[in-house]
């Protein structure tokens, strides 16, 4: 049975914690220091690459579009996370 911490029963306050950090942890994501160079690289030199150098600019183009779009989705659901519970969420900056 589940305790009672300002009227959030401590297990749920307990999820709430981890699913934020989860939250957190997507919302900050950086791209690997390797992974941005090549893209930098790649994007630097697009008329002079070969088919398989366009595909891997084209793979990385579209991983970090989705990385985007999931960090925006987290720092949303954190922002809402934190309305409903700021004794227990970050705020999103």
């Amino acid at each position: 049975m589940s305790r009672t911490i300002n009227a959030v029963p401590v297990s749920t306050e307990s999820v709430v914690r981890e699913c934020a950090a989860a939250l957190e942890r997507l919302a900050n994501y950086r791209l690997p220091t390797a992974v941005d160079r090549r893209l930098l690289w790649l994007s630097e030199n697009k008329e002079r690459l070969g088919p398989e150098e366009k595909d891997e600019l084209l793979a990385i183009v579209e991983f970090t579009e989705e990385r985007s779009v999931e960090k925006a989705q987290a720092r949303v659901l954190l922002d809402r996370l934190h309305q409903l519970w700021p004794e227990i969420t970050p705020s999103v900056p």
